[in-house]
């Protein structure tokens, strides 16, 4: 008899988890459009719930929120380099 791990059964009534690359593209270009568009305005948009909006950012697209703008978690250092320099006023905090 063979052991089957019951974490990776679905349980009765459990929606099926779809990776829908239309829908992560449609996100991120209204992400990319606008960096401090919320979650709500994005399932308003695409008329798709909050929720969604949420898993699709944070875990397919790997944002994050940092100063109320979506950013990318992991950064190169040139994206980081990049950054400071579209923005004076935050190195400018760091002179004082």
């Amino acid at each position: 008899m063979e052991r089957v791990n019951i974490k990776d059964l679905p349980l009765p009534g459990q929606a099926h988890v779809v990776t829908d690359s239309a829908t992560i593209s449609a996100v991120d270009e209204l992400v990319q459009q606008n960096r401090r568009i919320t979650t709500h305005e994005i399932a308003v948009e695409l008329s798709i719930s909050k929720g969604i909006v949420h898993q699709k950012i944070h875990k397919e697209l790997g944002y994050g929120k940092v100063f109320a703008q979506w950013v990318p978690k992991h950064q190169s250092e040139n994206q980081k380099t990049a950054r400071w320099e579209l923005d004076p006023s935050a190195t400018q905090q760091f002179q004082h």
